[in-house]
């Protein structure tokens, strides 16, 4: 169990390292892909590893001089890990227009670090009717048209559908391992989860998927901490939490029992169903609804129900935001699932990320006034 986790640790800690060496050795081309809506696995179908596009442990320098520090830490350590030449293992990038500040990222890179391959998807909102499911599969056969001749290598119906029941294992085991989690609270730290889900979307699916059967079994062994605080975590959306801020919620004898995170749950919600025209099932998964996501544009679909169920389910005593800061659709969201938590009588606080600097110790206090205001330890 310890090797397995510290080989995730290590992985998502040097990606580039990492994925570079994976790259000489095994001879193929690394794709990466921005979160958090993108098929995967017509990349992988095309003979390519697709990795998720993650924020680096640095700070951000020459990046500022390419994008304006009011954007979100992602996409600002994404641009300055690109001019910086980090990034030039990878062979090609794909984006989508997820949000205003993810819009402007295509044009930054092309003009100052420009891949092998790049390709810009428009994915729609969830807005009604059947034209915007149409159009949602254009955008995916245009993928796999453009992956096919860039890569040489045709993407059969066969070959999707191997690819879907590979990525569709990994959900189904990463559901498993939040299921012992929910089943025994403390038994799996908060950062250790960060770092299953996290190395999910920077190695082959089907060396993860070994190494979570050879971890599983070996967790159950464990036996769970003494916490007495259960929480939920939610937010984070597009990229990982720092994992001192995770420490710091268990060390004040709080437990996290359950997420509502893109590097979390939100990653492998849903499987896809494989079928004679398997693009179309990768545009279903797209257009589910739960979770629900605020860069979709689906005004019909209550997040706050969604995080109040996930509340409820796992008996917990309160929610804890991580509101990424200068993302507006977490933003945007922010007062109505504070006013609704409130209704509801869910204790709820704040913490607000930043991708450089974050104040532990202003951390610490605000999750402190929390226990004392759940009346916990």
């Amino acid at each position: 169990m310890e090797r397995i986790l510290k080989k995730f640790f290590e992985l998502t800690a040097n990606p580039y390292g990492s994925l570079a060496e994976w790259k000489e050795k095994n001879k193929k081309k690394v794709i990466g892909c921005y979160p958090m809506q993108l098929p995967e696995e017509i990349i992988h179908a095309a003979g390519m590893l697709p990795v998720i596009i993650w924020r680096s442990n640095e700070p951000v320098t020459m990046g500022h001089a390419h994008i304006a520090p009011f954007n979100c830490g992602l996409t600002r350590s994404f641009v300055d890990d690109a001019v910086k030449g980090k990034l030039s293992f990878l062979d090609g990038v794909v984006f989508y227009r997820m949000c205003l500040q993810a819009q402007s990222l295509p044009f930054i890179i092309e003009r100052n670090a420009c891949p092998s391959y790049m390709e810009y998807l428009y994915l729609p909102a969830l807005y009604p009717g059947a034209s915007i499911r149409d159009y949602l599969i254009e955008e995916f056969e245009r993928l796999k048209k453009s992956l096919e001749e860039f890569g040489g290598q045709e993407i059969t119906v066969q070959s999707l559908n191997r690819s879907i029941s590979v990525y569709n294992r990994n959900r189904r085991l990463l559901a498993e391992v939040y299921a012992l989690r929910r089943e025994k609270p403390g038994l799996i730290k908060g950062r250790e989860m960060q770092a299953i889900v996290n190395s999910s979307m920077l190695m082959p699916k089907e060396e993860h998927n070994r190494l979570l059967e050879e971890l599983i079994p070996e967790l159950k062994k464990r036996s769970p901490a003494d916490q007495k605080v259960r929480v939920v975590i939610y937010g984070g959306l597009c990229q990982t939490v720092q994992p001192e801020v995770l420490d710091l919620i268990e060390s004040l004898g709080m437990v996290i029992v359950d997420d509502d995170m893109y590097v979390g749950s939100r990653y492998f919600a849903n499987e896809v169903e494989a079928s004679e025209k398997p693009v179309e099932s990768l545009a279903n998964r797209y257009l589910k609804k739960l979770p629900p996501c605020p860069t979709k544009g689906d005004w019909e679909t209550d997040w706050t129900d969604y995080v109040i169920e996930i509340v409820k389910r796992n008996k917990a005593q309160g929610v804890i935001t991580m509101l990424v800061k200068f993302c507006p659709p977490h933003l945007c969201y922010y007062p109505d699932l504070k006013r609704k938590f409130a209704e509801h009588g869910i204790p709820e606080v704040l913490i607000e990320l930043e991708h450089e600097v974050i104040s532990l110790e202003q951390t610490r206090t605000r999750l402190q006034s929390f226990i004392e205001i759940i009346g916990g330890v």
